[in-house]
């Protein structure tokens, strides 16, 4: 052992000691001399066998000193090994954290021979940022109990498990409600020796911007449909009253009343053209309002007389409060009658029949406020945001409405021009509504400028078919019921689905020329009901419509329509429809 730990010279020296000692205390004691031989032979054995230790030391002293630095040389490898692997762990935290895209690792948790849990073992930054915790809380917790906002437990181990049971790659979609809303994932998971590991990537900002081009696309699908039914409602009196006008011997009251009515359409397709001319030049921005001083009394008074003929033909009451003293403004008196104007006729469009709509001119240091409030069907919370938008309908049944969606887009925009802000509230469905323009005090000047017009209407009676005309275009009901009484037919003509359901009590028509796009009862329920009636079910229904989409054709034939003729109606193809009719009964 001392051989061992000192090395050979100790061992000798020991061995060597040993042999001086043992032969002073052999006899003679006292003397290095040992005489007898036994003792002699002794000592040798002692030598021979410490000479053999010693040898046998100093090779495990070799031995020892190797395997010191053997293990020496295993423990530097170990420390290199393990600093490799801390280099190699940061290298891989660093990639996937900066890569920015959530990354995690699960564990199956296996009870009776099934994996009943999953446990997170990783997450990088970017996933740790979906949950309320910390990643150490989250590290080591069961799917069950800890997981992103929003994630179904059952759906992570439904699609996760099947791959920490068998090698394989799995790519799906996730919707879920997270805490800004819905949000979408695509995840990419993966079997790794027993666990899974998977990406996620958050596809809510692409998923929103392709429903917000959808929502655009549809929206533009739905004006353009909407633009050809509201250029059609104009053409359809215009083409009938040319009809009408080349009629032979047509009395100077008759030809009077035409020009009227190609006037009054011709005017109403203008202002239609002249709204979407206007939102092309806002939208450039090359709009230029031409300001003067203006009374705002006439600016009230000019969109009032633009409003009137709506208000009259419901049966709405309007009722005015003007501001406390004479106000004139500086203002481009033609724009801001013609937002007055388009607010008080979508008050009384979205007002029923006997409704109230009130005019408020109120003005004090801060700013003018002009407000058109109603009791009709008023707006929701959640369309509120969203009524200004182009395109965009009060009442996403157009047909009943009508309307480009432009009005209160391109009315925001004038009164923006104007330095000032469109507004809108309401109590909720059925509880009315409120629209209020805000012009800057500023805008106060001192001096008045110009006023506005007006419009009428007309038709009659003489029989050989019985042809009952609904519509709620006075001027297209009144032209096709002179048109047909030219023809010699008995024509009986309504403006709303109401009236021609109480008037088929008592009059049996043989035809019914219906729109569709009647207030109240709409064309589509007028002609459920004649055909439910036994009195009316045999009587020939033509549809005459602006709207002419392969889904209206359809939902008319559904109904139980003979034919469809989109305006404006051909009148040949009219007459022929009920000479077929005629045939048929």
């Amino acid at each position: 052992m001392i051989t061992v730990l000192f090395g050979g010279w100790s061992g000798s020296l020991l061995l060597l000691s040993g042999i001086a000692f043992g032969a002073l205390w052999m006899p003679p004691i006292g003397s290095f001399e040992v005489p007898q031989r036994d003792d002699q032979i002794v000592l040798l054995a002692y030598a021979i066998v410490g000479t053999l230790l010693v040898a046998a030391g100093q090779q495990l002293a070799k031995v020892a000193r190797r395997a010191g630095r053997a293990e020496a040389a295993t423990q530097h490898a170990a420390d290199r090994l393990l600093q490799v692997e801390r280099d190699a762990r940061h290298r891989f935290d660093v990639a996937l954290n900066s890569a920015g895209v959530p990354f995690f690792i699960l564990t199956p948790v296996v009870c009776d021979g099934r994996i009943a849990e999953l446990r997170w073992d990783y997450l990088n930054e970017a996933a740790a940022q979906l949950f309320n915790q910390t990643a150490g809380v989250v590290v080591g917790s069961s799917t069950s109990y800890v997981r992103p906002t929003g994630w179904d437990a059952n759906v992570l181990l439904e699609r996760l498990a099947p791959l920490a049971e068998r090698p394989g790659r799995q790519a799906f979609d996730v919707q879920v409600q997270g805490e800004s809303g819905e949000q979408w994932f695509h995840v990419v998971a993966a079997s790794l020796g027993g666990s899974v590991v998977a990406w996620f990537v958050d596809l809510t900002p692409r998923v929103r911007a392709e429903q917000a081009l959808s929502e655009a696309d549809r929206r533009k699908d739905e004006f353009l449909a909407t633009l050809a039914h509201e250029l059609r409602n104009p053409l359809a009196p215009i083409r009938q009253v040319a009809e009408i006008l080349e009629q032979p011997g047509l009395k100077e009251e008759r030809r009077s009343w035409c020009i009227n009515v190609l006037r009054r359409q011709s005017a109403a397709m203008a202002l239609l053209l002249d709204d979407l001319l206007d939102v092309s030049r806002i939208t450039r921005g090359a709009l230029n309002l031409r300001k003067e001083a203006v009374a705002l009394r006439e600016v009230v008074e000019e969109a009032v007389e633009v409003a009137r003929p709506i208000l009259a033909s419901k049966g709405q009451e309007l009722v005015i409060k003007p501001p406390a003293r004479p106000l004139h403004i500086e203002a481009d008196r033609l724009r801001l009658a013609q937002v007055l104007a388009n607010l008080l006729m979508n008050a009384a469009k979205y007002t029923p029949p006997g409704g109230h709509i009130e005019l408020t001119a109120t003005a004090d240091d801060g700013e003018i406020v002009l407000s058109v409030a109603d009791d009709g069907i008023g707006i929701e919370p959640d369309k509120l945001s969203a009524i200004f938008a182009m395109f965009s309908q009060v009442n996403r049944d157009q047909h009943r409405q009508g309307g480009l969606g432009i009005g209160l887009a391109l009315s925001k925009s004038l009164i923006e021009l104007h330095g000032g802000r469109l507004t809108a509230a309401s109590a909720g469905k059925n509880r009315g509504s409120c629209f209020s323009i805000h012009l800057p005090a500023t805008s106060r000047v001192l001096q008045p400028p110009v006023p506005a017009r007006a419009a009428p209407a007309n038709r009659s009676s003489v029989p050989k078919h019985r042809i009952l005309v609904v519509d709620d275009n006075v001027d297209a009901a009144d032209a096709m019921t002179t048109f047909l009484e030219m023809e010699g037919h008995e024509v009986r003509t309504v403006y709303s689905g109401e009236e021609a359901v109480d008037l088929l009590n008592d009059y049996s028509a043989d035809v019914i020329l219906l729109d569709l796009g009647l207030p109240g009862i709409s064309g589509i329920d007028v002609a459920r009901r004649i055909r439910a009636t036994p009195s009316t079910s045999d009587a020939t229904l033509i549809a005459i419509t602006g709207w002419g989409q392969p889904q209206d054709r359809a939902s008319t034939a559904d109904a139980g329509f003979d034919f469809h003729f989109t305006k404006p109606v051909d009148v040949g193809q009219l007459s022929q429809a009920i000479e077929t009719a005629d045939a048929a009964s």
